[in-house]
């Protein structure tokens, strides 16, 4: 009978999947909305943070390369044509920084982490905490240095001043992403993932 009602409180795979998938719209749709309309009243130093960089972070380390490309491209396309900047500047630079970001700081698949252990690495994924605050500094490093080289490519004269700002843009979307990392993955449902490297027997390599 317990085990009845355990299977029967369960949800059907597609209905997770739906539920997830919509969960990650609404959570796109909402950093969007902020972004717009509270963060620029969220000034310091003359620099307005990003809520969008630390939710594609949380998005790429908790879920997975798929779903940071689709945010990263459903970013893109509402900035481009709800506040436009520069033309195609927002409908390429969120989709590139998302790949950017899950190449280095998604999960390894379970091929790489037996290919690392049958090597005599450890084979094992750093702490989430961590990447997700290192993929929001390096993909808030790649908007301002691309704003930087577009605002030079244009006539615009650097200054250590500009840098500042980029580098206080890093900082507060780090600080940023670490306020909201822990809710948000709450809201997911995303759990301390066991590794599959752990489960897995180290394969032996042969060279050549």
């Amino acid at each position: 009978m317990k085990r009845a009602r355990k299977r029967g409180g369960r949800k059907h795979p597609l209905l997770r999947a739906v539920w997830q998938q919509a969960k990650l719209f609404l959570v796109v749709l909402t950093a969007y909305l902020v972004q717009v309309c509270i963060m620029p009243y969220v000034r310091i130093g003359s620099v307005t943070p990003s809520i969008i960089f630390p939710v594609l972070a949380i998005i790429t380390v908790g879920l997975g390369r798929m779903r940071a490309v689709w945010a990263g491209t459903a970013f893109g396309i509402l900035l481009e044509f709800m506040q436009p900047s520069h033309v195609l500047f927002n409908l390429l630079i969120y989709p590139v920084a998302a790949i950017f970001g899950m190449l280095i700081f998604a999960d390894k698949t379970v091929q790489q982490l037996e290919y690392e252990r049958g090597i005599g690495k450890p084979g094992r994924n750093a702490s989430p905490w961590l990447r997700t605050l290192l993929c929001t500094a390096a993909d808030t490093l790649v908007y301002e240095t691309v704003n930087i080289v577009y605002f030079f490519v244009r006539g615009g004269e650097l200054s250590l001043q500009t840098f500042g700002r980029g580098f206080l843009d890093v900082f507060l979307s780090v600080l940023l992403a670490a306020l909201i990392m822990v809710p948000l993955r709450r809201f997911f449902g995303i759990r301390a993932a066991v590794d599959p490297g752990a489960v897995l027997r180290p394969t032996a390599y042969r060279r050549g």
